[in-house]
């Protein structure tokens, strides 16, 4: 079991003993409070980890815990990189508020005013996408599984043929349907290239970066612009923990982002702070990051909402649900985890990075730690029937063509009431809190807003995703998707089993072969052919091949249709 390793800590206590945070823990013993929860997960579910903590415009509690590589007993310092994952997007919006700012780009402007003519080719609504569906993430696309994580930095190619490459079909109306959008994220930070007339890295760099001092951190989606940080990142590795809680680094751990304006960042702990302490200027004092803090203000409202009245988005920054008004962004990579959140109200914000993939108890619960997890308001406590909720649902960020789709027929899953107040979905237990307001039940909390339509469920939210009822169309196609795969695999056992016992009836009889039995054979080989390439296609695609490299099985797969054509 890995030790808490507690390597450094900024001391800042002095000016605020007296002081306490939203709810209620002494500064002065914030970070014992720190260190007490950081050990609930530092070598159990999280390898390694950094903690920071802003105040009132300073590092107030700088803190690395584990290990940055675990077979060798090396400790995580603060001076270590981090992938800081979808965290990066908040450099995005940064950017794009930035030409707001100087009048070159219009929130609510029909984005493809700012792109190449014939940039967006998979378009199916009429309606207009504005910068705002970006970053509300409901412009319509569908999710995609490829092509955004590269195992060699040489696959990565300019953004704007990435986005070429990764071009999602649009399968909702802009603005009705809320499923998180690498994709989207990609093509707002190639309208600021557009618009700044230079490389997306290159605009942060100089309008971000240098601005506020960032020498530690690259946005490069192959780090070649900050050699520093590109040693740095080989001196931590990403880890994997397996159920028995070993942990082991990472197979692809190493990976290079071709959408790379959706999650490219990298770089230590105390830089990102600058970022976040440029989005909370004292009183009386302009963020560096923009000319007029109108903008910074007008950044951080509140601009999307859930259908129940709560806030849900502000320019991209998602909001959370605390005891106090706090806005946050989290993200993963291969094998890297990351929280951003922060609240202008107490000058106060908080971020973790990790060295372990899908980490959420150190990264989700410790802001909760500090600013106290949201209660209901009195008045509100009289609850609908949980029972409402019962039915089949999906997550709308899925893909919805080519050969992925298949994993929203695997995807589905039920709510399902357990009592009049809490609902078992997805895996998780959900309490009802606040009429059609659910909370998961786990160390971290998820918060779900339920949407009705003449009294039946339209949507069940959380910030990053709307859950859509399953139609009936949905379920047969879905049958029909998984009946198709699992022939292709029950066939070739059938036949093998009938080839059997035909030998085994025969084994004393001269059996001459019928040209019936030879194309049997044919194609019971060919139907084996196809299970295997099933197998392989999807072991490439969760493994990063690129589209292109993948297109050698869909061929195999046309050759097998046109083959069983001919042999039947």
């Amino acid at each position: 079991m890995l030790a808490v390793m507690v390597l450094c800590s900024v001391p800042a206590v002095s000016a605020k003993e007296s002081m306490s945070t939203p709810v209620g823990i002494a500064y002065a013993e914030l970070k014992e409070r720190v260190d007490e929860y950081a050990s609930k997960y530092i070598g159990t579910t999280t390898a390694g980890a950094n903690v920071l903590i802003v105040k009132d415009g300073e590092i107030f509690l700088n803190t690395a815990y584990g290990y940055s590589d675990v077979e060798n007993q090396v400790n995580v310092t603060t001076d270590n990189v981090f992938e800081w994952g979808s965290v990066t997007k908040l450099l995005v919006w940064t950017s794009v508020m930035q030409l707001v700012e100087q009048g070159k780009l219009k929130l609510d402007e029909d984005i493809r005013t700012y792109l190449p003519e014939g940039s967006l080719t998979k378009i199916r609504y009429d309606a207009p996408i504005t910068m705002l569906n970006l970053m509300h993430h409901n412009a319509g696309w569908e999710e995609k599984f490829t092509d955004l994580f590269y195992m060699s930095a040489n696959e990565i190619k300019p953004l704007e043929e990435m986005l070429h490459i990764t071009e999602p079909y649009q399968v909702n109306e802009p603005g009705s349907v809320v499923a998180y959008s690498n994709y989207g994220v990609a093509l707002a930070g190639f309208i600021v290239e557009q618009l700044a007339a230079q490389p997306f890295y290159d605009y942060v760099n100089e309008h971000i970066f240098s601005v506020l001092d960032m020498k530690d951190t690259t946005i490069h989606p192959t780090q070649e612009d900050n050699a520093s940080v590109a040693t740095k990142r080989d001196e931590i590795n990403g880890y994997i923990v397996k159920n028995d809680g070993e942990f082991t680094i990472s197979k692809n751990e190493r990976i290079y982002i071709g959408l790379y304006p959706a999650g490219s960042a990298i770089g230590t702990i105390a830089d990102a702070a600058k970022f976040m302490m440029a989005l909370m200027p004292a009183d009386g004092t302009n963020s560096p990051l923009f000319q007029n803090n109108r903008t910074l203000d007008e950044m951080l409202t509140t601009s999307d909402f859930y259908d129940d009245g709560f806030p849900r988005n502000a320019h991209g920054f998602w909001k959370g649900l605390y005891t106090v008004d706090a806005l946050e962004h989290a993200g993963n990579t291969d094998s890297f985890s990351s929280n951003f959140t922060f609240s202008n109200d107490e000058d106060m914000g908080v971020i973790v990075f990790t060295n372990q993939a899908g980490e959420a108890g150190l990264s989700y619960g410790l802001p909760i730690l500090i600013f106290g997890e949201y209660s209901a308001e009195e008045g509100k406590l009289t609850m609908p029937n949980a029972q409402e909720l019962e039915g089949n649902y999906f997550m709308a960020r899925q893909p919805y063509k080519g050969f992925t789709k298949l994993y929203s027929a695997l995807s589905i899953g039920r709510f399902e009431a357990t009592d009049l107040n809490n609902v078992d979905a997805f895996g998780m237990k959900l309490e009802q809190i606040a009429p059609y307001l659910y909370k998961s039940l786990n160390d971290y909390r998820v918060y779900f807003h339920v949407t009705l339509n003449e009294g039946k469920v339209k949507k069940i939210s959380m910030p990053t995703s709307d859950f859509l009822p399953v139609t009936q169309k949905m379920k047969i196609m879905n049958l029909f998707s998984l009946l198709a795969v699992a022939f292709s695999g029950l066939y070739t056992l059938i036949v093998l089993l009938i080839l059997f016992i035909k030998k085994i009836k025969n084994r004393k009889k001269t059996v001459r072969a019928t040209v019936v039995d030879k194309w049997e054979l044919l194609l019971l080989f060919a139907n084996s052919i196809l299970f295997i390439n099933i197998i392989v296609l999807a072991y490439r695609t969760l493994n990063y091949a690129s589209y292109t490299n993948l297109k050698i099985h869909f061929w195999v797969n046309y050759a097998y249709i046109a083959f069983v054509a001919i042999c039947l």
